[in-house]
């Protein structure tokens, strides 16, 4: 039987997984009826005498370096949404969708996820968790941040705080002033959208394409949707979304709320 997240609403996969997908919230293991009656719980140690330690993703400690590399301020982002999507963080034999909000949210399968902090009084307001579908938004560090910080999309033709005017970015449709995300990373992660920056890691000393990509949640009904833009023809994008789906436009800046930054890192040849 399907079960859900009480923060969020997704219907969750049942399977044994720490937290939501969706949100990242944590699921809390059933009281241990034979537990000792001051509830401390023992663990048992291994062999070296020392307790169990949680598994160490090194794919998500390698995304959190190259978080740090950007200098982003601390205090935007909130721990409790993180999450790894790796093939070991997330198994391939599990679902590749989940639902939330009555729509399907296609897993970032390969990307690591870094929670930001979210306004408490809009989420309930709105019912952001239970109602707003999850939406994807390729960008680039320097774009990333600024929606981060000002927490808001701007379409072509606003200002910045600095006074800048932002622009159709080159290759893109001329006129078309709106705010663009994709039900599906697939396409939000494509290189016209999501432009790679280089990153060497001083961990282990390689090379990777870094690639980030918004995680939203976004107001159903404030939106329209139209196929890709891209040029991929017949070639299918997303093995779940239809070509004709997976892009989505909007002009109402406050209806998209970004709650996590991902990460996905490829090594370079």
């Amino acid at each position: 039987m399907p079960r859900r997240c009480i923060a969020c609403g997704a219907t969750t996969p049942p399977f044994n997984i720490q937290c939501c997908p969706s949100c990242g919230q944590e699921f809390r293991k059933p009281a241990n009826d034979s537990a000792p009656p001051n509830n401390k719980t023992h663990v048992k140690n291994n062999h070296s005498g020392h307790s169990k330690q949680p598994r160490v993703c090194p794919y998500k400690n390698l995304c959190a370096e190259y978080l740090r590399s950007l200098e982003w301020d601390r205090s935007l982002f909130d721990r409790r949404f993180n999450h790894c999507y790796c093939s070991d963080c997330y198994l391939e034999s599990w679902s590749d969708t989940v639902e939330a909000a009555g729509s399907v949210y296609v897993i970032p399968r390969g990307w690591c996820r870094f929670g930001l902090q979210v306004d408490k009084v809009r989420t309930e307001v709105d019912h952001i968790w239970r109602n707003w579908i999850v939406t994807y938004h390729g960008t680039t560090p320097e774009a990333a941040q600024s929606i981060v910080v000002h927490r808001q999309f701007l379409i072509p033709g606003d200002k910045r705080l600095d006074g800048e005017k932002i622009a159709i970015c080159p290759g893109h449709i001329e006129g078309q002033n709106h705010i663009y995300t994709s039900p599906t990373i697939a396409y939000s992660a494509h290189p016209c959208y999501c432009r790679p920056q280089l990153f060497r890691s001083q961990t282990t000393n390689k090379i990777y394409k870094a690639h980030i990509v918004l995680q939203c949640r976004q107001q159903p009904g404030s939106f329209k949707v139209q196929p890709e833009t891209i040029g991929a023809g017949h070639q299918r994008i997303c093995s779940i979304i239809p070509n004709d789906e997976v892009e989505i436009y909007t002009t109402v800046r406050a209806s998209v709320l970004p709650y996590g930054i991902l990460i996905q890192l490829e090594e370079t040849s």
